[in-house]
């Protein structure tokens, strides 16, 4: 994966929150009010809309204010591949630079990282090798692959600082610069659809029309106003972004050192 794509599977769900524009459609649907006649039981009372009154862009800034405040959260769903492919990710990240993510790469290969302030191990299943030796630069045999795969087989390797930078975007799993990222962003205009409701919880609903192509954004109107769900059609950057576990505890606990590989092996 390249750096565009890295940015493409982290920064997306930021910063397709980050809306300052100021004109957007008002509140879909209005209620409208009955008198209660004689004898007839009053209705209960609706529980007041937080977002009563407010624009999709005004809905939007509340979004990106909430996600600049959180500590840490986790990123899951899909997104395009430069290569026309999708991928498909589960990244949980904090602003301390902790970070676990599990990335399945459109040729089916899996791959994880866990980053743990300064360091980074990486695991791959036998797809993600054998798609990575055969587009590498050097040329292997058949019995060298199946010894490099052997090596490898369930064992982390420990990433050093040149490879990391060459893998991995500092935005991919710091939170903290992500949020840095968000402050800047000048977006663009979000208009207000109607609410929804998905698995029990209410949702308010912004999105941005640029000609084919749409970004819709599911914003909670209980507790804080994050944004749970972004979905893109049209366009080269169609899929949809989930995010949940706001400020939970993210592990990035480092596997035993007998489970990482000496990458020295690999240069012999």
């Amino acid at each position: 994966m390249n750096h565009r794509t890295h940015r493409r599977v982290a920064a997306a769900a930021l910063i397709a929150t980050a809306i300052t524009a100021a004109t957007a459609c008002g509140p879909a649907g209005t209620d409208a009010g009955a008198k209660n006649t004689a004898g007839a039981s009053p209705s209960p009372a609706k529980p007041k809309d937080a977002f009563d009154g407010l624009t999709g862009t005004q809905i939007s800034d509340k979004a990106k204010t909430a996600l600049q405040g959180v500590t840490s959260l986790r990123l899951t769903g899909d997104a395009p591949d430069d290569s026309g492919g999708t991928l498909i990710m589960d990244i949980a990240m904090d602003t301390k630079g902790s970070c676990r993510a599990t990335i399945t790469q459109p040729t089916g290969g899996v791959i994880q990282l866990i980053k743990n302030r300064g360091t980074i191990v990486m695991k791959g299943d036998e797809k993600f090798w054998r798609t990575s030796l055969a587009s590498g630069e050097k040329e292997l045999t058949a019995k060298q692959t199946d010894a490099f795969l052997e090596l490898v087989k369930g064992r982390w390797m420990k990433v050093d600082k040149k490879t990391s930078k060459a893998m991995i975007r500092k935005d991919m799993c710091d939170l903290s610069t992500l949020s840095d990222e968000l402050k800047q962003d000048s977006g663009s205009t979000m208009s207000r659809g109607a609410d929804i409701t998905r698995a029990g919880q209410s949702l308010a609903v912004i999105y941005d029309r640029d000609g084919d192509e749409v970004s819709t954004v599911h914003v909670a109107k209980t507790g804080k106003p994050y944004p749970v769900e972004i979905i893109n059609t049209g366009g080269t950057d169609a899929g949809t972004i989930k995010l949940s576990e706001f400020d939970k505890p993210v592990d990035a606990t480092l596997p035993p050192a007998d489970q990482i590989l000496d990458t020295n092996k690999l240069r012999r």
